[in-house]
């Protein structure tokens, strides 16, 4: 349900695949889980998810 309501409205959309009991076909993005994601805001102010980067040291 939710694939197909973010598909309806336009949005873009990632697949976590851990939610799924099965593999799922799709056209989308996918990853396996939250886990090695962050989120970012970019130029406009947008939220974007990108890979999550291991933490600097200074």
């Amino acid at each position: 349900a939710g694939i197909s309501a973010a598909e309806a409205a336009g949005a873009a959309v990632v697949v976590i695949s851990a939610t799924h009991q099965h593999p799922l076909q799709t056209p989308h993005a996918a990853i396996a889980g939250y886990d090695a994601i962050g989120i970012a805001v970019d130029d406009r102010g947008w939220i974007a998810i990108e890979p999550e980067r291991a933490a600097e040291v200074c």
